[in-house]
């Protein structure tokens, strides 16, 4: 006998059916929520623990304008991170470092920007801001005495 006469025989349907289960019935599953699909996405991600923060020691100093206090002297025109004069730069910044608190305090060089309070962990963004605003004017850091 083929398979294809089994499949038009009555008696090949009932010994390829499954027996009866005599076993209780399973509990109905509960129903699906979708609770744990969603859960991760809708309950907020813990935020990250910052790390300690380390001491950053930001110590003052001031951004000098030398061609301001020079009269034109010092400059920058033709490289805006170079200075046409470093000597007479050097010795000036050694006058404004020797007269720090003057030149930090005075209203007049702050109030035009010629002058500006800064720190460590900052002037070089400041000072490459200041030589793009005013250029060929040559902006130094000057440092307080030790």
């Amino acid at each position: 006998m083929s398979w294809e006469d089994a499949a038009d025989d009555e008696d090949a349907w009932e010994v390829n059916e499954l027996p009866a289960d005599d076993a209780a019935p399973a509990p109905a599953p509960a129903p699906d929520d979708g609770a744990e699909w969603t859960s991760a996405v809708a309950a907020p991600a813990p935020a990250p623990v910052p790390a300690p923060a380390s001491v950053v020691d930001d110590k003052p100093l001031i951004l000098v304008n030398f061609t301001k206090l020079s009269n034109g002297k010092i400059h920058n025109r033709f490289d805006p991170n170079a200075c046409n004069d470093p000597e007479a730069k050097s010795a000036l910044a050694k006058q404004v470092s020797a007269e720090y608190q003057r030149y930090a305090s005075d209203a007049e060089l702050l109030a035009s920007g010629d002058v500006r309070a800064s720190g460590t962990s900052c002037w070089r963004a400041a000072l490459a801001e200041l030589r793009k605003e005013r250029p060929g004017q040559f902006f130094a850091p000057v440092f307080p005495p030790s």
